[in-house]
């Protein structure tokens, strides 16, 4: 009776510690366990994967919370088996239940075994929760778009503190790597050619690019269409237009075609109906992100293949997050324009 007393003595004790912890730590524990035979298989990997993906390992939880617990120290200590188990299994249970479920669900994410401290741990860049999935789109796996920036220097004067860096990339191209990385998330083969144009004689840039995109068509097979990026710039005008998207600033795009005013240009009648394409796609998907398609003179190198056009991203003035946004937007109703074309 005695021996059996001592052991219900020693049990108290336990459930005082666990139930201090609690108090300390702020959070819940659901003693029935987690409810996992409800969960989408990607949120089981989420729960599976919660205790490391800040960096702590299983072995680092329990030595965590036995400097607050008489009963989780020692954990090598002869106890009884369920002493020995509740030891092993309630830290990285008590924190499973607690930590929230990655935004990216389903995303694996394999983080050796660290000795950092939890000051040293670095969360990734961008855990921007309303981060849409991109579907993938098996009908353009074989096919390619190619981005390139005529303009290299520009880039936006919020983050840049200028228009342009003269001599170096811009973050205009970081647009176009957007815009290239969405399409490949989306199934496509798609390049963002990082070719500097416009240095160090600005006045040949198109010159430059016309051999960027002349390479471009000689090497590359089964082409959809071909991006020149840009920024505008608005004389005398120091704000940028945005529309708003799911909650989110998104600077707008304007389509410019070349026409055959000043010489010959076979193919700036494909262009213009491929831009206006676009332009309705937009306005189906995300009203205002396009706000119009407009002709000029020039032929932009648009003359040597029929799905050849120049974006203007944004303006001087808009931030790059707004612009960024802009480029994964345009992405999806790019990825819709051409599934269309494809499988006409």
């Amino acid at each position: 009776m005695q021996g059996q007393n001592f052991i219900n003595f020693l049990k108290n004790i336990v459930f005082l510690q666990l139930f201090l912890i609690v108090i300390i730590a702020g959070v819940g524990i659901d003693f029935a366990g987690i409810n996992r035979a409800g969960l989408e298989e990607a949120d089981k990997l989420s729960l599976r994967l919660s205790p490391i993906a800040i960096g702590i390992s299983p072995k680092m939880a329990i030595n965590l919370f036995a400097l607050n617990s008489v009963a989780l120290a020692g954990q090598n200590a002869k106890a009884d088996r369920w002493l020995v188990d509740f030891r092993r299994e309630m830290p990285e249970t008590l924190m499973v239940a607690n930590l929230q479920l990655p935004a990216s669900r389903g995303q694996r994410v394999n983080i050796p075994e660290s000795n950092k401290s939890l000051a040293d741990i670095n969360l990734p860049f961008d855990q921007d929760e309303d981060k849409q999935e991109i579907k993938y789109y098996q009908a353009l796996e074989d096919y390619q778009v190619v981005v390139y920036c005529t303009h290299s220097a520009e880039t936006y004067i919020p983050d840049s503190g200028k228009a342009r860096c003269d001599g170096e990339r811009g973050l205009i191209n970081n647009v176009a790597g957007v815009i290239s990385t969405q399409l490949q998330s989306a199934g496509m083969k798609a390049d963002f050619i990082d070719s500097i144009h416009d240095y160090p004689d600005y006045d040949k840039s198109y010159t430059n690019s016309r051999e960027t995109v002349k390479k471009i068509l000689d090497s590359k097979e089964k082409l959809l269409a071909l991006f020149d990026v840009h920024r505008d710039s608005i004389p005398g005008k120091e704000s940028a237009d945005t529309i708003n998207v799911r909650g989110k600033k998104a600077a707008r795009i304007l389509i410019i075609v070349g026409t055959d005013e000043r010489k010959e240009h076979p193919h700036w009648k494909s262009n213009l109906a491929f831009a206006e394409s676009l332009y309705q796609q937009g306005e189906q998907m995300y009203p205002g992100l396009i706000k119009g398609v407009r002709t000029k003179s020039g032929t932009y190198n648009q003359e040597f293949f029929d799905h050849s056009l120049l974006l203007e991203v944004g303006s001087d003035y808009n931030s790059f997050a707004e612009a960024k946004y802009a480029g994964e937007l345009f992405a999806q109703i790019l990825l819709e324009v051409l599934e269309e074309e494809t499988l006409k």
